[in-house]
């Protein structure tokens, strides 16, 4: 069995930067990367000397491997895929990330920023509308058949990249019988609106009541920081300064409210 350490990397730029120094730092024999399987021959020829980083993301764009811009995917990708190219021992390096997965996801985003510039319009929510929809980023089969792939290529000491939600793939791998560390890219870090919304469905504990307002707080975020912010680093730490209203919120939840999915994802 192998030694893997699952490495929780939130959706920051800054973060990924704080990944790829963990990458460089600790010599590990296999990394995976939460990239679409359809990038795999890029990235071994990428890993192996082949081909630059200016020529692998030429032919990503070239060949529309991706969904998002590659402006986007870059803006988080980038810091991990230079430091892949200056590793200087023989590394494995793995996407493993099912490709008709990865673009639901995207889709998936692309109907949040939708129905995120309604509310901001209208300042109507359907909750049940967006509950449907973020349940496609919660998937517990994607999160089996991704540590399966794992557990079959994984040696030595290996690394998995992933994101808030790498706790479901350590726990698989633990079963599995390899020795496992989860770890995270940051000290400290603030979840997001949507991302504390995810967290609670997974659990069963989201109320209407809750999901309602911190929808409302996320298309805030967007609204008055993402759309007004160089980037959304820049967007994400001016947001905490003011993260007092989201953390009384979860400090006032009624526990007497019925949650709105109590029967979701309670083995996890």
């Amino acid at each position: 069995m192998a030694r893997i350490d699952v490495l929780i990397v939130p959706g920051l730029r800054s973060s990924a930067a704080k990944a790829a120094r963990i990458l460089a730092d600790f010599g590990y024999d296999v990394i995976f990367l939460n990239l679409p399987m359809n990038l795999q021959p890029l990235i071994s020829e990428y890993t192996s000397g082949s081909i630059s980083l200016r020529e692998l993301i030429s032919k990503v764009e070239k060949l529309r491997l991706i969904p998002e811009s590659i402006t986007s995917w870059l803006y988080l990708n980038e810091p991990l895929l230079k430091i892949l190219g200056r590793i200087d021992k023989p590394i494995r390096a793995h996407c493993y990330v099912d490709a008709d997965y990865y673009h639901m996801l995207i889709e998936a985003s692309v109907r949040i920023a939708r129905l995120t510039f309604k509310v901001n319009v209208t300042d109507r929510i359907d909750v049940d509308e967006w509950i449907g929809v973020l349940k496609k980023h919660i998937r517990p089969e994607a999160a089996e058949q991704e540590a399966e792939f794992i557990s079959l290529k994984a040696g030595g000491d290996s690394i998995c990249i992933t994101g808030l939600s790498g706790w479901r793939i350590a726990k698989i791998l633990r079963e599995f019988g390899h020795e496992v560390k989860v770890r995270s890219a940051e000290r400290q870090y603030l979840f997001k609106p949507l991302e504390i919304l995810e967290a609670l469905m997974e659990s069963g504990n989201l109320t209407r009541k809750v999901a309602e307002e911190l929808i409302r707080e996320h298309a805030r975020f967007i609204r008055d920081y993402v759309l007004t912010s160089q980037s959304l680093d820049k967007a994400y730490y001016s947001w905490i300064n003011t993260r007092n209203r989201i953390v009384n919120l979860l400090c006032h939840v009624d526990q007497s409210e019925r949650p709105v999915n109590s029967s979701i994802f309670r083995c996890f």
